[in-house]
């Protein structure tokens, strides 16, 4: 078959099924993306004869004779079409990882289509701008100024990697093709808790192409917890690269090593697997009663209560809250629920790992790329130089990014093996394997009187971890939504609790989300309650100047309110209000309706994700020069002593970098 892509003929045979997608990365035009695969996304929009198609749902065949576009060859730097001018000015992007799509699709719009944008751009989504930006963009408004000498500070000035990001030259995670790759697939788990009796390898082995079938049996018993944070004690090790029982629908079981993704995935669906069924349990309330199924042993001291499949519990209380109901003259009290939810970037999680030098390196989307290396140095006993972990440019994150999720098995292959590893999770993956935002049941209890003054403030939370613990104690701790409303008498009750579910993780707001959610839900109800604004409630209630950020004791704080910007900010919300309150509906059928809620995140001193600085110094003097260094700093500074060859590796890695710390 022959293929014209941007003027530059192609002779290739796609193989039988395979989609115009990966045809066109396979000939190295990686400004496709795969953000779906499903023709949901348009990341991997291209032209096929001047009309925008989504390339994942095209079968390469059907390019056959014609012309094929993509984002390369619509404009290079220098050399901009006038919609990757406007993507670039406006700017139209965050991450970049759908702008690409974006452009083709746009760049092909008749002004009524430009009038009507959320009709013509519905086949291509972005999860960073909000899509205001966007629409700047098609629209050719200009957001960005040039920095000129002297007046930079105050300038929205152009994003540095802009035009690569407009002609998909910027590279991503998988953007990128190593000779020898080989391609790894999972095989997930069908039951919400079983205990593996055997795996039959070899109908998988003999599938033309693969290479590896790892089981439990084939990996370090080492736990760990795949949540990233700097403090890895604040989680619990109570996850296995791959174990011999799984707690959850979609537990990786076995992973599958081959030349090819199709060759991996019936490698997988070639595996024969016998299980023994165990009793699951599904809801929290019912996972904390007695005889409920336990999912994990006392297999780590985090764990407070595993016959109960409680992981961890926060209790506190700021007054008597019995005292302050007493005093109210209304009570209002009200359960809420706060479903999972998945972060949905657009990249999903994906790593290349290889040995080079003697020393493995893994490419990965990642938010937290320096801390994972230090996991991967856990989990495969490798000392610091032995091991690189870095990032291209990131496709989304939201949180769910701040975890283990490909690195390890990518890793593991890589070892073994002495080739490089591919490992990309599809969208389905993303939902049923990834971690999603903590599902939480609270109860919240208000009291307050007549004139809309709190006197009572009490909290209730489940949260709902899933199978393993990561980010659990952290997300619970981070949700005590007891500190935006000033009240004499507050209690903060939490449970983080094991069920038969995917593990939760972190996403944006970060355990806040939730109880912010159920105590301004109950706020407007007890403004009704009390028949007046919900506004109102808020600023007579909201903390003030000088108030201590009292969310769990009355213990020492040095976090203090400094100014009144919430004060402020409800002010300007209120003239808003006002401003719009006379719009009518947009058309028939249509009914106006407004509503006001507030969050208050804190920003205490963080338990990890510390920043440190480290000097390397070549001369006799350096153990006294590390201590002045500490004493005039606060930093924590290392004298080592340094012989040629370890001069020499030192500097090669520093070079090498992309991201984390340099020596």
């Amino acid at each position: 078959m022959s293929y014209l892509v941007y003027g530059k003929r192609f002779d290739e045979e796609p193989a039988p099924g395979q989609c115009l997608r990966t045809f066109l990365r396979a000939l190295g035009h990686f400004g496709v993306k795969k953000g779906c695969d499903a023709g949901d996304c348009g990341a991997c929009t291209v032209w096929l004869d001047g009309a925008p198609v989504h390339s994942c749902i095209t079968p390469a065949f059907r390019a056959d004779g014609h012309e094929v576009t993509t984002i390369e060859g619509n404009g290079a730097p220098g050399n901009l079409h006038p919609v990757q001018r406007q993507f670039r000015d406006a700017p139209g992007f965050q991450c970049g990882f759908c702008t690409a799509g974006m452009i083709m699709t746009s760049a092909t719009f008749t002004e009524a289509q430009k009038a009507d944008l959320p009709r013509a751009l519905k086949g291509n989504l972005c999860r960073c701008t909000g899509y205001r930006a966007i629409e700047d963009a098609v629209k050719g408004v200009v957001g960005v100024a040039e920095a000129a000498p002297g007046k930079a500070v105050g300038t929205s000035v152009a994003a540095p990697a802009a035009e690569d990001v407009v002609t998909g030259r910027v590279e991503f995670t998988m953007d990128t093709h190593l000779d020898g790759m080989l391609h790894l697939k999972v095989l997930h788990s069908p039951h919400a808790h079983a205990r593996i009796v055997s795996i039959d390898k070899t109908a998988a082995l003999a599938v033309p192409g693969v290479h590896r079938v790892y089981t439990w049996e084939d990996v370090p018993r080492r736990r760990f917890t795949t949540a990233i944070h700097t403090d890895h004690l604040v989680d619990p090790d109570d996850t296995r690269l791959l174990d011999d029982t799984v707690r959850f629908v979609g537990q990786r079981v076995v992973a599958v090593l081959a030349d090819t993704v199709g060759a991996a995935e019936e490698g997988c669906r070639r595996v024969v697997v016998e299980y023994e069924v165990l009793p699951a349990v599904f809801d929290p309330e019912e996972a904390m009663a007695e005889g409920a199924p336990q999912l994990h042993g006392a297999v780590d001291p985090f764990v407070l209560d595993p016959v109960h499949n409680t992981l961890v519990e926060i209790h506190a209380q700021i007054g008597d809250i019995d005292a302050g109901f007493a005093e109210a003259e209304v009570i209002h009290e009200g359960t809420y629920f706060s479903p999972r939810v998945q972060h949905a970037h657009l990249e999903t999680h994906g790593s290349i790992a290889w040995r080079e030098d003697g020393r493995l390196s893994v490419r990965t989307s990642s938010q937290a790329p320096s801390i994972a290396k230090v996991k991967l140095a856990h989990l495969f006993a490798l000392r610091p130089d032995e091991l690189r972990v870095f990032c291209r440019r990131v496709g989304g994150g939201f949180g769910g990014k701040q975890e283990v999720i490909s690195e390890d098995l990518a890793a593991l292959a890589a070892l073994d093996t002495g080739r490089p590893v591919s490992f990309e999770c599809t969208r389905e993956e993303e939902f049923t394997t990834a971690s999603p935002r903590h599902p939480m049941t609270l109860t919240v209890k208000l009291g307050a009187k007549a004139d809309g003054t709190l006197t009572a403030l009490q909290v209730r939370n489940v949260s709902n971890t899933g199978a393993y613990g990561n980010h659990a104690g952290e997300t619970l701790y981070a949700g005590a939504a007891v500190m935006l409303y000033r009240c004499p008498h507050k209690k903060y009750d939490a449970f983080s609790v094991y069920t038969n579910t995917v593990p939760s993780g972190a996403l944006r707001g970060y355990g806040m989300t939730q109880p912010a959610f159920a105590v301004e839900s109950a706020m407007d109800e007890l403004a009704v309650a009390l028949h007046m604004d919900p506004l109102e409630l808020r600023r007579r209630n909201i903390v003030r100047p000088g108030d201590p950020l009292l969310s769990l004791d009355e213990g020492p704080d040095d976090v203090v309110f400094t100014e009144d910007g919430l004060g402020t900010c409800l002010d300007r919300v209120a003239e808003a209000m006002a401003r719009d309150a006379g719009e009518p509906p947009p058309g028939p059928g249509w009914l106006v309706g407004s509503g006001v809620a507030s969050s208050l995140h804190e920003t205490a001193p963080p338990t990890e994700h510390l920043s440190e600085a480290w000097v390397t110094c070549i001369n006799p003097v350096a153990p006294a020069l590390a201590n002045a260094l500490h004493d005039a700093t606060g930093v924590r500074f290392r004298a080592l002593p340094l012989t040629p060859e370890r001069i020499y590796r030192r500097l090669a890695e520093s070079a090498s970098m992309t991201t984390g710390p340099r020596t």
